[in-house]
């Protein structure tokens, strides 16, 4: 009996010990976790209250105005309702060399509410205006392969320093015709 007594008190023993390694364990797993939690925290914490460097500042300026370029330039502003149309010789040609072109412009019409109407009245001075541009232009600048961007850049500037400043102005030049013969 006497042996049986002194194998159950040494299970006993085991048992505990087994049960105190088991409580080291999970204290161990559970310093670890607030450990790692609290480092989590910190960064975080660091990250929200350190100011932004000058260039950080810069970046996110350009990543701001890049942005707000992209959106203008994938919206479609309002355009004018009748296209801009001239035939005019090529110069050089002496009349044997033709080029037909139609034009219409694209505005805001949010920001300059007035400027579809004003560009309506303003029809013919950009008939003019095209006509002269134009009828400048020899046979190889109206055929070169960058010709229309070159002309259409040509044409916002000229339309756009015709208008008066208060009224608005127009973003974009779009060819409904091109021909040359």
């Amino acid at each position: 009996m006497d042996e049986k007594k002194t194998e159950l008190e040494g299970n006993e023993k085991d048992g505990s010990k087994k049960q105190g390694s088991g409580n080291r364990i999970l204290l161990i797993v559970a310093l670890a976790g607030v450990l790692i939690f609290n480092t989590i925290v910190a960064f975080i914490l660091i990250k929200i209250t350190t100011p932004e460097t000058q260039e950080q500042k810069l970046a996110k300026i350009q990543a701001d105005s890049l942005k707000k370029a992209t959106e203008n330039a994938t919206l479609m502003g309002a355009t004018t309702e009748k296209p801009i149309e001239a035939i005019v010789n090529i110069a050089g040609t002496d009349g044997d060399r033709f080029l037909k072109a139609a034009v219409i412009f694209e505005y805001d019409e949010v920001a300059y509410p007035e400027l579809g109407a004003e560009l309506e009245k303003r029809a013919p001075k950009f008939k003019d205006l095209l006509i002269d541009h134009l009828s400048k232009l020899t046979l190889l600048e109206v055929m070169e392969p960058d010709a229309k961007d070159r002309i259409r850049k040509n044409l916002l500037k000229l339309v756009n320093n015709s208008l008066p400043a208060k009224i608005g102005e127009i973003r974009e030049v779009f060819f409904t015709t091109y021909i040359i013969q």
